[in-house]
Formats: C-alpha cells, structure tokens, sequence
C-alpha cells in the first residue's frame, strides 16, 4: 500500500438547520443538527474501513458528505492528495468516476423500466467511447465477475425478474464496472435474506483482491463489519468515539458505547454478560453538555458532562473519545457544544443492541 492514504477525512462538519421551538425563536437562538460533527479518518488504498453505528448516528450523512453527494459545512475530503471539496463541477466528474457507491435497496436504486444491461451500460455511456458491442461484451464480463453467469441469461432482463440477491449483484456490477479506486458501501446487506448474506460479503471480498479497490463498510451489524473490515470507526451523535483495528475494537472495546455494541454480540458459549442502555428521553430541546454519550454512560464521570473528549490520537493505530482512557484538558472543555447535540438520523427508541 502507498504511504499516502487514498482518503483522508479531516474536520468533517455537516450541520443542518433545525425547526425550533417557539421560546428559542423569540430569543433567537438558532437552533442546528450535528448530522457529522468534526470527524476524521483516513481509509489507504486497497483496504477496507468499517464505520458501525446504530440508526441516527449520521453514517449515511457521513459517506454522503464524503461523496460530495451533500456539501459539508466545513472540513476537507482528501482524495488521492486534492480535496474535492474545492473541485468544480467537471472536476466531481471526474471523481465520481473512481469512487462508486452500493446503495442500501436493490429494489429501489434499480430502474424498473431498464433492462440489466442498460442499468450496468449507463455509467460505461457516460465516461466511457464505446460502441454498441463493446457495451455488450464488457457488461457480460462484469455480470460473470459478480457471479451472475452465463451473462446471457442475465443481460436483457427486467429488475421484476430478479430475485433479491440477483438484483443486489447487478448493483455491484454496475458500481465495479468503471474499474473504480473506491467502493462505498451502505448496508449492502439489510434488504437480503440472511441466507443470501455471506454470498454478497464473499463475493465483496473476492472482488477487492481481484480488483484491488479500496472498501467503506457502512453498517449497524458489528459482527458483519468485524469479519470485511480491517479496520473499524464507531460513531455515536455524529461523532467518531472509537476507532482501531477491527481485532482490536471487537476483542479489546474502549469506549463504553462499544462495549455496549460487543456485549450484544452472540457467543458459543453464551457467557458474554448483556449491556442494556438506558434509552435517551424523548425530548427535541434538550441539548447535551460535555460527551454526548454520557447520559446513556454506565462509567460517567462529573467531567463527562461539562467537557467534549477529543478522539486521543496518543496512540496513533487506536483511538478513543472517552475521559475513561484520557485526561481532560483544556482544548476539550473549549469544545463546549453550542447547539442540539443530535443528529439529523436521531431516533427516540434507541438500544445498545445494533438492528
């Protein structure tokens, strides 16, 4: 792998603003949604990088961001030494070329009225000068690559005739087609049957080796992302709270959130003790002091509340957000939060145990 990271996330900020309530109107204070708030990661090329989260944790804004597919509110993203953040809008042609994205539903990303080679031909049209034939000869190629072989029986068919796994290759096909350097993935599992599951993720392996891309995982599943990633952030409100190897964040978990994701994880001998959460009130005004998490925090501390612990980079292959592991300082009490500390996925019902 080249020194130099294929993605470098630095400050990631996006903000939306938030409906308030008619008290803060009168007072005018503006109200925001901390959807990705300040996050920073980098992602070498070739490897593949976990980001886990329960519902409202701001995954989905995160990649999102990261694609340009929302404009941050600050920050940069990196990619192969330029930040396409400054890119116009023929330069963001250009990379979208070599970053491809796997969307959640198969059903809903297909074109019901396009047949498999027109869904897999589009992005060929349009970075690609080819002609009929070759569109043809090199969709095949890519069906056969993702497992949907012989092409023939594949090509000219309607998403209607596919079955749920069938359609989810067709939407890897056309997402490796243009040979990319990144593939993003979100949650390219949930609408599947569990059955058809580790197929996708065995096949999402062989292509990287093959192909050589590097890989975002995007899921609420640790033990799906434990077993593709190699290394692995964990986002809670916005916020990355810890980030290892996969191996470490699964076997060694820091950050009492992540404790409370691994607890729930199934074991052959049923001896893991069960972490339950207290579940956040209900409340669309409430904004949380210090650590977001520290409400729900089995370990909080009187600091917890008043100060925002910073992502301790002491440790340069091991990250961790929590006053448990590092001392408050200075930096992290300036960091008091402003506005609404959730994000614009919250959800009332929130568990520790992942979806």
């Amino acid at each position: 792998m080249s020194s130099e990271p294929l993605v470098d996330i630095r400050g990631l900020k996006k903000y939306y603003a938030a409906e308030s309530g008619f008290f803060r109107q009168l007072l005018g204070r503006e109200e925001q949604v901390k959807a990705v708030d300040d996050v920073n990661f980098t992602v070498a090329a070739g490897e593949t990088f976990g980001i886990i989260g329960e519902s409202g944790s701001g995954k989905s804004t995160l990649i999102e961001t990261m694609l340009q597919l929302e404009r941050p509110t600050d920050g940069k993203v990196i990619f192969d030494g330029e930040d396409i953040c400054e890119y116009s809008s023929t330069e963001l042609r250009s990379f979208r070329e070599r970053a491809q994205m796997i969307f959640q539903d198969p059903y809903e990303t297909l074109n019901p009225q396009k047949t498999v080679f027109q869904s897999i031909a589009e992005p060929l049209k349009n970075f690609r000068d080819m002609d009929h034939e070759e569109l043809r000869t090199k969709v095949k190629t890519t069906l056969n690559d993702v497992g949907l072989n012989p092409a023939e029986e594949y090509i000219d068919l309607f998403p209607e005739q596919l079955s749920g796994g069938e359609r989810q290759r067709v939407c890897i096909a056309r997402a490796i087609v243009l040979d990319p350097d990144l593939l993003v993935a979100d949650e390219p599992l949930s609408m599947l049957d569990v059955s058809l599951q580790s197929g996708i993720l065995r096949l999402l392996d062989r292509l990287q080796e093959e192909h050589g891309f590097a890989m975002v995982y995007v899921t609420h599943n640790l033990s799906v992302v434990q077993s593709v990633a190699d290394r692995i952030a964990v986002m809670y409100l916005g916020k990355i709270v810890e980030q290892g190897t996969a191996e470490q964040v699964v076997n060694d978990p820091k950050h009492p959130y992540t404790r409370a994701l691994v607890a729930c994880l199934p074991t052959l001998t049923g001896d893991r003790e069960r972490v339950l959460l207290p579940i956040p009130e209900d409340d669309d005004d409430r904004d949380i002091p210090g650590c977001q998490f520290h409400p729900r925090c089995p370990d909080a501390m009187e600091e917890c509340s008043r100060a925002v612990p910073a992502l301790d980079d002491s440790q340069t292959d091991r990250q961790v957000a929590c006053f448990l592991h590092h001392e408050v300082t200075e930096a992290d009490r300036d960091e008091q939060p402003s506005g609404v500390g959730s994000t614009a996925e919250s959800e009332s019902r929130v568990t520790s145990e992942p979806q």
